[in-house]
């Protein structure tokens, strides 16, 4: 069988993989059409949040090249804060550009809490080894001593472990998981139904890489396949899900322009017949 054809077929084996009651999980999640994301990204306030937390956090010595861009970072800011998710899960921290942006959105939103917000995950070990990515990138911290710098070491947990071990533990439930470790397919077709799961209701995920339709955001014209096909392929096995992309943001992400590949996925608003559980 091409490859094609093993993707287009995987919806319908996760039909059969995955039992249908499991599906239902999906509807404890929030709507993504219920946040308003344009009043968000223009909100005076958080904007005056932001440049402070901003001007607190270019003292690390962050730079563009390390993971996330920029503007994607601001954004993680802005709906950390508007949000308050009271506990947040990342995976995938490497060199903790968008960890320190979690943490920062989550002590201006909860300021003085001395409860662990945040735990943020890799496969790898971010802090003190040789392989450490922000060594990679000459980074003067690690991700650990960032947060010590800011204040956030309270708020925030590290681990190494695997995204699929993780999300399958009992008793640990997250109003936020932002999956943004492992893009391939069979990952993420495997993490959104687990983390579905790990979220109390209303909660949230929130993609990285999602390109609408599989084409560019950006001039460069790359497009990365895995989160936008697992939705897809979920959709198609039942899942009560969709994704909302960002979109173009007001301020400049990449390449000259201010698209981002970050967005929400919750419960669907209005699913189709043929997609309820």
């Amino acid at each position: 069988m091409a490859w094609t054809e093993r993707v287009a077929d995987l919806g319908a084996r996760l039909g059969l993989l995955l039992r249908p009651g499991l599906r239902s999980t999906a509807k404890a999640a929030g709507a993504t059409g219920a946040v308003d994301l344009g009043a968000i990204f223009v909100d005076p306030g958080l904007e005056a949040s932001w440049n402070a937390a901003a001007a607190r956090i270019r003292e690390l010595g962050i730079t563009d090249e390390a993971g996330m861009n920029p503007g994607d970072r601001r954004a993680l800011y802005y709906l950390v804060r508007h949000l308050r998710p009271g506990r947040v899960l990342e995976i995938g921290t490497q060199a903790g550009a968008s960890t320190v942006h979690l943490a920062a959105g989550l002590a201006d939103a909860y300021p003085g809490s001395a409860e662990i917000r945040l735990l943020t995950v890799d496969i790898k070990e971010v802090n003190d080894s040789e392989e450490a990515a922000w060594k990679a990138f000459r980074l003067p911290q690690s991700p650990r001593d960032a947060m010590r710098r800011l204040g956030y070491d309270r708020l925030v947990r590290f681990r190494v472990g695997r995204s699929l071990e993780v999300l399958r533990e009992t008793g640990d439930w997250y109003d936020l998981i932002f999956l943004d470790g492992d893009h391939r397919l069979k990952t993420v077709v495997a993490e959104i139904p687990i983390a579905l799961r790990r979220l109390h209701p209303g909660g949230l995920l929130l993609l990285h890489d999602f390109f609408p339709e599989l084409r560019p955001l950006w001039p460069d014209g790359k497009v990365i396949q895995g989160p936008q096909l697992a939705v897809q392929r979920l959709q198609r096995a039942g899942w009560p899900i969709e994704a909302r992309p960002l979109g173009a943001l007001p301020w400049p992400t990449k390449l000259g322009t201010s698209m981002t590949s970050l967005a929400l996925l919750g419960r669907a608003t209005d699913p189709s017949p043929g997609l309820s559980p």
